[in-house]
């Protein structure tokens, strides 16, 4: 069988990558371990960078009527008590709401199906076991589907593009040799599944809060309609070391904590708490070389002061696929020819990681959070600013522009 290319995971950047390949007419094969549909571990944020993407993909309409929960704006929660709730819109009409919130089971099989319908082939329960190479160039992969006969279970694929799209531990990753991350540049996170809580308005808004017991890093709690939420605590694992916290009990201060608890008082968890490890854009690791391109969590590309991934992941699903028909056209899988996605990314994404990596280190300071959510409280300007953090692609780009910081630190 002969593949334009071999796309390891399914997850929302490698559906993305093969939904357009596909599209332009590239044969494409998804391989992922697990078998779908399937949970991942996440905060089940749809953020409006993706949104911008499932409209492409003409996904909207299929993810609302797969019971995706609309959210309108964002709550941010000093270590003081003081909120500031920034709307993500004026326009309360509009057919499509600016961001979701949907369990990741839904919400992967959702853009996983638009793949299979554009033509790309999926074999699910098949893991990435190693690379083939013919020098410096990937030429391949080796897979096993586990539980299967050793002899009936490894399989040499041959493909002149592979796409590692398999998450923070990827094993396309650890196939290229490339360093893992320092805890500096990686956050932890666990997140539960609540009902009955309560404290929701009729067009409800995420939730960050800056708790004392939690910094430096938030808890949230994110809607899914229904009194139902994801409700979890993230930190970067190096201050999480540190300071000798364990992320579930943390979890349960927070819920506990006197600004939440009469919203959890007659709320039930259902199910465990799950962790997992997020490998933030402070430092990316490198996307391109020979024969081979890598896609959001595998290419460390997680927003370090949201915790959000999936956007960038199906930005660079995008991406990779119009790099891809480009290579597959000119027949050039070289590293010369593919870095070019690297720079088309980090051109995109580069001031953008490194403002929320500036932002993620506000965590730190409890006075600075408190005066910038007093700043957001007050300031229309500021508000419109920060909710940019979570829009779509156009207006993350007013966080670039020097008037931020001016308006920010600019006296009441």
């Amino acid at each position: 069988m002969k593949y334009d290319a071999v796309i390891a995971g399914a997850g929302p950047g490698g559906a993305t990558a093969a939904a357009f390949m596909a599209e332009a007419g590239l044969r494409v094969l998804l391989v992922d371990k697990a078998r779908f549909p399937r949970d991942k571990v996440c905060g089940d944020a749809i953020s409006g960078k993706s949104v911008d993407v499932l409209r492409q993909l003409g996904l909207t309409r299929p993810l609302i009527d797969a019971g995706a929960q609309d959210a309108w704006g964002i709550t941010f929660g000093a270590p003081s008590g003081e909120a500031a709730s920034i709307p993500f819109t004026r326009d309360l009409d509009r057919a499509v709401p600016p961001t979701f919130v949907c369990r990741r089971d839904v919400f992967d099989q959702v853009v996983l199906d638009r793949a299979l319908a554009a033509g790309a082939e999926l074999w699910d329960g098949t893991a990435v076991a190693g690379l083939l190479r013919d020098g410096d160039r990937i030429t391949g992969v080796r897979l096993t589907a586990p539980g299967d006969a050793p002899k009936s279970s490894n399989r040499r694929l041959e493909s002149p593009l592979v796409i590692g799209a398999d998450g923070a531990y990827s094993a396309v990753v650890r196939g290229l040799g490339l360093p893992q991350l320092a805890p500096r540049y990686y956050a932890a996170a666990v997140r539960a599944y609540y009902e009955g809580v309560t404290g929701f308005e009729d067009r409800p808004f995420m939730e960050i809060h800056f708790v004392d017991e939690a910094l430096p890093g938030y808890f949230w709690i994110f809607p899914l309609g229904g009194g139902r939420a994801n409700v979890g605590v993230g930190m970067l694992s190096h201050a999480l070391k540190r300071s000798g916290k364990r992320l579930k009990a943390l979890l349960d201060v927070c819920v506990r904590h006197e600004r939440f608890a009469g919203r959890f008082a007659h709320a039930r968890r259902v199910g465990p708490v799950k962790g997992w490890g997020l490998p933030l854009g402070s430092r990316p690791r490198p996307m391109a070389g020979a024969g081979w391109l890598l896609l959001g969590d595998a290419a460390s590309l997680i927003d370090p002061f949201t915790g959000e991934g999936i956007g960038n992941a199906m930005v660079g699903g995008r991406e990779a696929a119009r790099w891809a028909a480009a290579a597959t056209a000119q027949n050039d899988y070289s590293a010369a020819f593919l870095e070019g996605f690297e720079r088309d990314m980090l051109g995109y994404l580069r001031s953008e990681l490194r403002l929320s990596h500036a932002m993620q280190r506000l965590t730190g300071w409890t006075a600075l959070l408190d005066f910038v959510v007093r700043r957001a409280a007050r300031s229309p300007e500021v508000a419109d600013a920060l909710s940019c953090m979570f829009d779509d692609e156009a207006q993350r780009r007013r966080l670039l522009s020097p008037l931020f910081y001016l308006r920010l630190l600019r006296p009441a």
